[in-house]
């Protein structure tokens, strides 16, 4: 759902005298929109029935995607009684998604709002019953992208024991030069969200893919790394030219998850992941903006 903010100025005539500039503002109707239900809660389990609840905010007679903006949105129970509600200012727009996991199903709610910060997604929480109740899986969190659908992990037998791992959404998140995979966990049993990779010093190799931009001039190179590391052995000088078959293998990066503030912010840390790339049939590793441009994957957002 889109959303715009609704503006009213006013010229200043005296003390407690003020005047409309412009036309009056119609006054904005209230909306209500109800998505669900959707039954929640460990499949194991006697499982609930939820419904999302957005209020909205409306022009008389107005339509379209920029006509109407969010004001709160709700979660109720099967007898309509609130169990959780998120107020929002202008220019807010929500989504909402029923996630199916491996041993139990709950919600996956992102909000946005309008103007953003650059670089800046949507923000994201996870909703699920634990221990017979409605709670939210933890902190909000936020990252320059947007997630997949979630996969779900097998759940296993060792023995006579029951093993459950947490399922994975994978999201496709902006570097500044390519798009990278980054999961994150889903706990169900234990209601939490989690980080879904721990890389050494180094970093981790990621997904990668970008869509090139071949570059103005005939040919170029870049230096081809055998290994993400300066210290790799001495770099290949190798050619790019305007058609050259180029693909996106991976990226390696340092990964951000920082949980200290109410919003978790996660991604990439590194100002200057590495890229492995394939080059009319030489693969190896590339860094820097400079090697970005050559290869046609400039910085950008």
């Amino acid at each position: 759902m889109g959303c715009a903010a609704l503006l009213t100025g006013f010229l200043v005539l005296g003390a407690g005298e003020t005047t409309p500039v412009g036309p009056p503002q119609a006054e904005l109707q209230d909306t209500e929109e109800r998505l669900g239900p959707f039954t929640l809660g460990p499949f194991a389990l006697p499982r609930q029935s939820f419904t999302v609840v957005l209020h909205g905010k409306r022009l008389p007679g107005a339509s379209g995607a920029d006509s109407e903006a969010l004001a709160a949105l709700e979660i109720r129970d099967a007898s309509d009684v609130v169990r959780h509600r998120e107020e929002f200012a202008e220019g807010c727009s929500a989504s909402v998604e029923l996630l199916t996991g491996n041993v139990a199903a709950g919600l996956l709610i992102g909000a946005g709002c309008l103007p953003s910060a650059p670089g800046s997604g949507d923000t994201w929480e996870i909703f699920g019953v634990v221990d017979g109740k409605l709670v939210r899986f933890g902190k909000p969190f936020t990252t320059s992208g947007e997630p997949s659908a979630l996969v779900p992990t097998p759940v296993r037998r060792s023995g006579t024991a029951v093993v459950i791992q947490p399922d994975t959404i994978p999201f496709r998140v902006w570097t500044g030069n390519v798009h990278v995979t980054l999961p994150v966990r889903v706990d169900w049993l234990g209601g939490r969200v989690m980080q879904g990779l721990r890389c050494r010093d180094a970093g981790c190799e990621l997904p990668a893919e970008a869509e090139r931009i071949p570059v103005d001039q005939e040919l170029t190179f870049v230096r081809l790394f055998a290994e993400a590391s300066e210290e790799s052995g001495v770099a290949r000088h190798v050619v790019v030219k305007r058609d050259s078959r180029v693909e996106i293998l991976a990226a390696k990066a340092k990964l951000l998850w920082d949980d200290r503030s109410e919003v978790i912010q996660f991604g990439v840390a590194d100002d200057d992941p590495w890229l492995r790339v394939r080059i009319d049939d030489q693969e190896g590793w590339i860094h820097t903006q400079e090697d970005f441009l050559a290869l046609g994957v400039p910085q950008a957002g």
